[in-house]
């Protein structure tokens, strides 16, 4: 069965657009954004095919264009929360295609109904349509969903947030994912998606590589790495050491090292005498050199892993923390590396802002690394008994074998049924093997 594509747009540009005036800390397009990413997890989970109109929450983009941005997919969902002038209005309203193309009403109501349960609304969820002068959408993000052909657009108000009440609900980190869950149930059971099975790769754990895959990988893309004061090899085995101490797969830390570096290229902010191999504290756009450093490759490692284990557990740290923004971390907000970056993250939160597919070119290099042939050093013989030995000197005295060196480089390999036949006739003719 084809995947249904759904493109989600959270409402407005940057953090703080569309504030709260009866409760000021709340602000719409913070709210819609959180929402829209943890949406997109709970709709991939149910077998959705997902992307958004944007990469970063203050990212500029036209309304109509957000809306022409889903063109090939089947939904395109943008989401908000209303404003009016009076606070007693407290209602979810989802807008549907002004003719009720594909039918959208039924649709939009139910996810209207499911909203109002959940807030506790004063007044119960509705669908509306709303036009322009020229009689097509009034909305441009649905405008420009339709014009690309899109077959169900929607735009859901989350009630109003000039209510008090609505919008403290709506700050509630926790409320935002039931209403995730819920939202992409309805749009499961509308569409007939199927669950499929969600595979990510956790940060903590043992590492799978050893040392030696490491330090091969890393060579076949850059033969020279700039390392300050240490081996490739040396640098491999105490990712795997400290990540070992703290929980954390060392060799997730070294494949990430591997992107941030370039393979231990570096050439940009971030020097290889300052023992930072993630580009800890550098910033886009900053001078070189303008990050941690750390006094050793040991300390920089550690730092490294340390960093990532805030990002992938609540745990405490084993060893005397040297990361430098461990405690800006939100604890266990990450705990995959495929939720790296931000923008793929149903947190929004992440070791890269925006971060779009950064923890799959980390996984990029993991791969790569696990696919290394490590040669095999060549086995010493098996030791041959001595009684084996006693049997070929006596054999040799006998006057049975005539060739003693050659029989004693052959005492631990197998004889052919010819070589054992010889030796059996020299008993029984004299003749000398």
């Amino acid at each position: 069965m084809r995947k249904i594509k759904v493109c989600l747009d959270a409402g407005h540009i940057g953090p703080t657009y569309n504030q709260s005036p009866v409760v000021k800390s709340y602000y719409e397009s913070a709210m819609a954004w959180a929402l829209h990413l943890k949406l997109k997890a709970a709709l991939e989970k149910r077998g959705f095919e997902v992307n958004t109109t944007r990469a970063a929450i203050d990212a500029p983009m036209e309304v109509y264009a957000r809306g022409a941005a889903a063109k090939g997919c089947d939904v395109f969902l943008s989401l908000h929360s209303n404003a009016c002038g009076t606070e007693s209005v407290d209602y979810p309203v989802v807008y549907r295609a002004y003719d009720n193309k594909e039918g959208a009403d039924a649709l939009a109501l139910k996810l209207a109904q499911k909203i109002g349960q959940l807030m506790g609304t004063r007044q119960a969820g509705r669908t509306a349509t709303r036009k322009n002068s020229a009689g097509g959408e009034y909305y441009g993000v649905l405008r420009g969903a339709r014009a690309v052909g899109v077959p169900v657009y929607l735009l859901l108000e989350h009630s109003f947030h000039t209510n008090a009440a609505a919008a403290k609900w709506l700050s509630i980190d926790a409320n935002l994912a039931k209403l995730a869950e819920a939202e992409a149930d309805l749009l499961a059971a509308h569409f007939g998606a199927a669950p499929q099975p969600v595979t990510r790769t956790l940060i903590m754990g043992r590492a799978q590589a050893t040392a030696q895959q490491m330090a091969l990988y890393c060579r076949s893309k850059n033969a020279a790495p700039q390392l300050s004061g240490c081996t490739l090899e040396m640098l491999a085995q105490t990712f795997l050491e400290e990540g070992e101490a703290e929980g954390v797969r060392g060799d997730v830390a070294f494949a990430q090292s591997l992107h941030e570096t370039g393979y231990f290229k570096f050439g940009g902010i971030v020097q290889p005498q300052q023992n930072n191999f993630a580009g800890i504290g550098a910033l886009n756009g900053g001078p070189e050199g303008q990050a941690a450093t750390f006094p050793s490759m040991f300390i920089g490692v550690r730092a490294q892993i340390q960093h990532l284990k805030a990002y992938a557990s609540t745990e405490p740290l084993a060893k005397p923390c040297v990361d430098p923004r461990f405690s800006l971390v939100a604890r266990g907000c990450a705990p995959y590396v495929e939720w790296l970056g931000a923008a793929d993250n149903p947190e929004g939160k992440g070791w890269a802002v925006p971060g779009g597919g950064y923890g799959e070119s980390v996984l990029k290099m993991l791969r790569g690394v696990l696919a290394q042939s490590v040669p095999q050093e060549a086995q010493p013989a098996p030791a041959v008994p001595d009684w084996q030995r006693a049997g070929l000197e006596t054999l040799a005295a006998a006057g049975v074998i005539n060739s003693p060196d050659y029989w004693s480089d052959r005492l631990s390999q197998n004889i052919t049924a010819g070589e054992l036949f010889g030796i059996l006739g020299n008993l029984v003719t004299g003749t000398l093997a």
